[in-house]
């Protein structure tokens, strides 16, 4: 596991209670010149949870946010979920919701970052974004109700 802890007065902290579990994830972020310098987490949860976020914050250091963040909304969250579900693996249905919130955490601190910064664009389109994550965390409760008929 790497990058647990906190970032002393980070640019950017997102917080997720996660809608499905409750698992709880937050996201600490250093950025300079829209480049994400550093990353570091600290989540009360199942080890799938944790896993997400030591992922995600490995593969966002050094990147650009604009980047990160670039096509169509569908596409950006489909791609961060996948940089995170592609390093885990095969998740059972029942865990799928862990990876979605990693996302919307980043999302949040990248959300406040900008509004730090006074650019209200990024936020208005990164709040947007957010209900698409929301779809994600649906998949493993569709995959349960189709195997029991419901």
């Amino acid at each position: 596991m790497q990058n647990v802890g906190e970032i002393d007065l980070p640019e950017g902290i997102g917080t997720i209670s996660n809608p499905v579990c409750g698992d709880i994830t937050e996201i600490y972020l250093r950025i300079k010149d829209g480049i994400i310098q550093d990353a570091k987490f600290k989540s009360y949860g199942c080890a799938v949870t944790i896993a997400s976020a030591s992922v995600f914050t490995e593969k966002i250091k050094g990147k650009e946010i604009s980047g990160l963040i670039s096509g169509r909304d569908e596409e950006v969250v489909s791609r961060l979920v996948g940089l995170i579900e592609t390093e885990l693996g095969m998740l059972p249905a029942e865990k799928l919701h862990c990876p979605p919130a990693t996302v919307q955490a980043f999302f949040e601190a990248i959300c406040q970052y900008n509004e730090k910064a006074g650019e209200t664009q990024p936020v208005s389109r990164l709040k947007k974004l957010i209900p698409l994550v929301a779809d994600y965390y649906k998949r493993g409760k569709r995959d349960e109700d189709d195997a029991t008929g419901t």
